[in-house]
């Protein structure tokens, strides 16, 4: 009689920095951020330099959000249904050509403000495929047990561009000797090189077996029919819509004071240039940085339960903007600006693996779609709000009003059962196992 066979042994874990796959998305998400940081650096200064002001700078920022919140919901039942790998390199090229144009215009000089709006709704309705279809795009590119590695090398790639690609732009648009617009000009070009780099090397990307076979196998569910489902499941989870709903309400306080407010905040109220704007996000990405370095070395224990480090964490980022607004040093500024990275570091990678530990693979793109669609949808309302404000306020007083309406909230969360208790052991842990639609059918 044959002996039975013995089963052989386990191969050993690969290392991540040995999966090619992840290290051309990686290398392409550097670069598309990085590309990412110079529009959001240059588009603001060249309103202000066109002769804008709050209001203006407030209603091209809303031509952005608005078609953006509009078709993000889509964006994400396209990168379900078909390659989230395609349609993020399509998007990431429509990025490169609307960038490259914008500098070309920029540079040849006599670009009238009215023309920013009508490019500021292309590139929102670019972004609304753009980050759907990145987030669907890394948990098939990696394995599961991975992903929250993964996750942290990204977030720490999208730190180190906050880091440089603002002090970069600043550089280039304050660069002396150039002619008025030249620098603008050179940093729109700088963001469009990067998007198109990081859509070319996406060519050498290739999923694994498993999620092409996910990926055929939804292929047959309607966009609109797999969009409902993914609406069932989200508002079906009950912690996570209420997570949801209280992001919705810090992005529409943060929005206004961050992209709004600090560009008019540096050139008005301190009389200072776009190498400083770009200076004070640096320091925020360097903070960023630090605390997600933190995030690695300190045990969890250490750091509390994530509900609570959370909302604490969002209560002292009110204050500080609150003091950003006061401050007239720009030294300290910079340091209020680096604490404000260092709290969302600290935060960021703990909840992010919280929530894709929460969310079926096959419903990634759709579920994050409706948060991105939550938050996209109220910064036109709240960088309008903050433009139409600074028509009769100064600027400081945006701050202060954000900052304390931004510690309440935080403190009304604390008193919320369910949301204090997210991360607690067998509290608001990733959800029970639930029943999920058929792709194919739907029930």
């Amino acid at each position: 009689m044959s002996k039975p066979m013995s089963a052989a042994p386990a191969a050993p874990p690969s290392s991540l920095w040995r999966d090619r796959r992840f290290l051309w998305l990686s290398a392409a998400w550097f670069c598309a951020i990085l590309g990412q940081q110079t529009a959001l650096i240059a588009l603001p200064w060249l309103v202000l330099q066109l002769g804008g002001d709050g209001l203006a700078l407030g209603l091209v920022v809303t031509a952005m959000e608005l078609p953006r919140a509009v078709f993000i919901i889509v964006g994400g039942a396209v990168a379900d249904r078909y390659s989230p790998r395609r349609v993020f390199q399509c998007s990431l090229l429509c990025c490169a050509a609307l960038l490259a144009l914008l500098g070309y215009a920029a540079y040849r000089g006599g670009l009238p403000l009215a023309w920013l709006y009508p490019f500021a709704a292309a590139m929102g309705v670019v972004a609304a495929f753009t980050g759907p279809s990145a987030a669907a795009l890394l948990p098939n590119t990696v394995p599961e047990e991975k992903l929250q590695q993964a996750n942290s090398v990204f977030m720490a790639v999208n730190q180190l561009t906050l880091l440089t690609g603002p002090m970069l732009a600043g550089a280039l648009i304050a660069l002396p000797g150039v002619r008025a617009g030249g620098g603008l000009s050179l940093a729109f070009l700088l963001g469009a090189a990067c998007f198109l780099s990081a859509g070319l090397m996406l060519s050498r990307l290739r999923p694994r077996a498993a999620a092409a076979q996910a990926q055929s196998a939804q292929s047959a569910a309607g966009i609109l029919r797999a969009i409902r489902r993914g609406a069932a499941w989200t508002w079906g989870d009950a912690t996570l819509r209420a997570l949801f709903f209280y992001w919705a309400v810090i992005a529409f306080l943060t929005a206004g004071p961050i992209q709004i407010g600090l560009p008019l905040l540096v050139k008005t109220a301190m009389g200072l240039d776009a190498g400083h704007f770009g200076t004070l996000l640096s320091a925020q990405g360097a903070g960023s940085l630090l605390g997600m370095a933190l995030l690695s070395l300190l045990p969890l224990k250490a750091l509390g339960r994530l509900g609570w480090m959370v909302f604490c964490a969002d209560a002292l980022m009110g204050a500080l903007i609150i003091g950003l607004g006061l401050s007239p040093a720009f030294a300290a500024s910079c340091a209020m600006m680096f604490l404000i990275g260092l709290f969302g570091g600290l935060v960021q990678v703990r909840l992010m693996a919280w929530i894709q530990a929460r969310i079926p693979a096959e419903m990634r793109g759709r579920v994050m779609s409706f948060l991105m669609f939550m938050m996209a949808a109220v910064t036109p309302l709240s960088t309008t709000l903050a433009g139409v404000s600074l028509a009769s306020a100064p600027v400081r007083a945006l701050f202060a009003g954000a900052g304390l309406l931004l510690i309440g909230v935080a403190v009304l969360a604390l008193c919320s059962p369910r949301l204090r208790a997210i991360g607690a052991p067998g509290g608001s842990g990733p959800a029970e196992p639930r029943p999920t639609p058929s792709l194919q059918t739907g029930d």
